[in-house]
């Protein structure tokens, strides 16, 4: 039986103690004022009169995390909208309960927070009231509902709507060390949650128990949400292989013999993180390790091309090329850029984005094999510095017996 590796991706005493569990993740005042002179650049950049970004509680693609990242706050019902002006404080509006707007007062960016009822309505007002009824207003369409998008047309006939979501995603790329320091410690959580769902998973356990294991350790030292899926079931080459692809826990019970495989991803501080496993129960399985290793080492061959000034798809494309070699298919996306999203960026051959000092990267490659009727997913996140790449998770690359 393989025995775990060191933990050592902060410090495990630290996500362990009384302090850690209780501490308010809170960034710094000049993180903030860093924040908002950067979105105030794109309105004077843009000659707009205010930016409207909307939030919901959606996990995803990079169009949720707008509102995330100038807030510092959470939405954890419906939506939320907040206004930026070039010259005054935002405005965040919060769904209807004023006991919810005066915890938004205390714990967000925003000073200026307000219950609304009606959000459309409001934020039409309030642009009204500071005399934005003629010029250029920007929004993502994305993630603006079209009943607003009507009353705003109804409501300022004579404003000009521009999309900026891709400048604020730029914005919202250029990370700070404080958002470092978030990652690192959001990865420990993801650690910490393998660690003690190894020690639980056995015959009998339901997929259900395992990813309340995990979520219950990442919740109770701080994580805000984790989003957790799993499968289990008998892998093997070809037509007889039962492990299917990824999904929420059900209540199918782990039997001798099983593969589990899971996504850990907890957010902490708003930023997610994520580490890809797969163990055995029971006794080895000889197919899935070696390709396990075939994962391991194109893995390996994308770090070489992770430092700054290259390029998402330089990595994408080594990987690719040590795969192919082997006779074998990569998916089409090898991973992803996280933050406030869980997907900022896909890793694949088409984005020539330039990697810069501070981007996470989850790399957690699919390779298939030539018959495509089994699969192996393995991977973890890392943070780009100045001089190459940080791993972010220290969980082994073996797979786990257990």
């Amino acid at each position: 039986m393989e025995t775990l590796g060191p933990f050592d991706s902060w410090d495990k005493k630290a996500y362990d103690s009384k302090e850690f569990r209780r501490k308010k993740i809170m960034f710094s005042a000049s993180e903030k004022e860093a924040r908002y002179r950067a979105v105030r650049q794109v309105l004077n950049t843009e000659d707009l009169k205010a930016i409207i970004l909307v939030g919901d509680m959606g996990i995803g693609p990079g169009f949720y995390g707008d509102l995330r990242y100038l807030t510092d706050y959470r939405v954890f019902y419906y939506r939320q909208v907040v206004v930026v002006f070039p010259n005054s404080e935002p405005v965040l509006f919060i769904e209807s309960s004023e006991s919810q707007r005066r915890v938004a007062a205390e714990r967000s960016f925003v000073n200026d927070c307000r219950a609304s009822s009606y959000f459309a309505a409001d934020v039409a007002n309030l642009l009204k009231d500071r005399g934005v009824v003629v010029g250029r207003v920007g929004v993502s369409f994305e993630m603006l509902p079209t009943a607003w998008f009507m009353h705003f047309k109804k409501e300022l006939p004579q404003i000009e709507w521009e999309e900026v979501h891709e400048r604020i995603l730029q914005v919202r790329l250029q990370r700070s060390e404080e958002e470092a320091d978030i990652y690192r410690k959001g990865a420990a959580l993801a650690d910490g949650g393998f660690e003690a769902v190894a020690k639980m998973i056995r015959p009998k356990v339901s997929e259900q128990e395992i990813v309340a294991e995990i979520e219950h350790f990442a919740r109770a030292r701080g994580a805000e949400e984790c989003f957790t899926l799993i499968t289990s079931g008998k892998f093997t080459l070809g037509d007889k292989n039962m492990l299917g692809g990824l999904h929420v826990p059900s209540p199918r019970l782990i039997e001798i013999g099983d593969t589990v495989e899971f996504e850990i991803t907890p957010r902490y501080g708003g930023y997610w993180t994520q580490l890809v496993r797969r163990v055995n129960v029971g006794y080895p399985n000889h197919a899935l390790s070696k390709l396990n290793t075939l994962s391991s080492n194109a893995i390996k061959k994308g770090l070489e091309h992770l430092n700054p000034g290259r390029t998402v798809a330089d990595v994408f494309s080594a990987m690719k090329s040590h795969v192919n070699k082997g006779g074998y298919e990569l998916s089409s996306a090898v991973g992803h850029i996280c933050g406030v999203d869980l997907v900022e960026a896909r890793l694949n051959g088409d984005n020539k984005m330039v990697l810069t000092p501070g981007t996470a990267i989850i790399i957690h490659p699919r390779i298939f094999t030539p018959d495509r009727k089994s699969n192996s997913f393995w991977g973890e996140t890392y943070l780009l510095t100045h001089e190459g790449y940080e791993r972010l998770n220290h969980i082994g690359d073996e797979v786990l017996t257990i």
